[in-house]
């Protein structure tokens, strides 16, 4: 078949047609320019571009009004998707704690701040767990010696002190954990995160049921000391023992 000369042209500008377009695809891909402000914005810009790892921004400049318009439209999410009640209820966007003026409003500067408030407030959690568990041992050990001694005036004083210290160091405890703010991303939380957190369940309702029972146990008085009814005494030292398992349990999951 012969060539023509119109033929032969027309396969050639075809041919430089397609290597133009080809080049400016190359060049496309691997060329940022400088009105791009960064990568991330460009991405913030375009999420869904066929590019998303060299995102090209050639029409909207970081001054621009429409590039204003879709950053504002990207507001950087602060709080987790998975938040609680109690924290939404202190931290959230109209949080109590907001309301009062203990927190500032929500912007990234805060958020950072929070989160190193976060880090002190579970720190000391961890610390107060540790004082509140020393507590609860001399509060078990002092009732027990109680038990031994019902007449020793001395020993009841001391457990009466013991007592007091643990419902502090206890309590205290706890708020660290219930008040501090929510952090910045909540992953899916499991095995030692989740036990310690099961098992306050147990410690707290322990908490509650060991002083009812205690509360039981003194009758009326004599002279030379108490009446103790010693069923009432046992089921209220059996619960101090159970609720001190389960609270040195929940520490030693998440500490070792």
């Amino acid at each position: 078949m012969k060539t023509t000369g119109v033929q032969t042209k027309t396969l050639i500008l075809i041919l430089l047609l397609f290597a133009v377009l080809n080049g400016q695809k190359t060049y496309s891909q691997n060329y940022i320019p400088e009105s791009t402000p960064s990568y991330q914005m460009a991405y913030n810009l375009y999420p869904y571009s066929i590019y998303p790892n060299t995102i090209i921004d050639t029409t909207i400049e970081e001054s621009s009004p429409e590039g204003d318009t879709l950053a504002q439209d990207e507001k950087p999410k602060l709080l987790p998707d998975q938040i609680s009640f109690g924290e939404r209820l202190f931290w959230g966007e109209n949080g109590i704690f907001r309301g009062l003026g203990i927190a500032s409003p929500l912007t990234p500067e805060v958020r950072r701040h929070e989160l190193a408030v976060r880090r002190t407030m579970l720190t000391m959690h961890q610390i107060g767990g540790f004082l509140a568990l020393a507590s609860m041992i001399g509060t078990a050990w002092t009732g027990q010696r109680t038990l031994d001694l019902p007449r020793n005036r001395n020993l009841r004083n001391s457990h009466q002190k013991m007592i007091l210290a643990t419902v502090v160091t206890y309590s205290l405890t706890g708020m660290l954990a219930i008040v501090s703010p929510p952090p910045l991303i909540r992953r899916d939380e499991g095995g030692t995160t989740s036990i310690h957190k099961m098992l306050a369940w147990f410690h707290v309702a322990g908490m509650i049921i060991t002083p009812i029972l205690g509360s039981m146990v003194s009758q009326r008085g004599t002279k030379l000391g108490p009446n103790i009814n010693i069923d009432r005494a046992h089921f209220h030292q059996y619960a101090g023992y159970l609720t001190t398992a389960i609270f040195a349990a929940s520490m030693i999951v998440i500490t070792f």
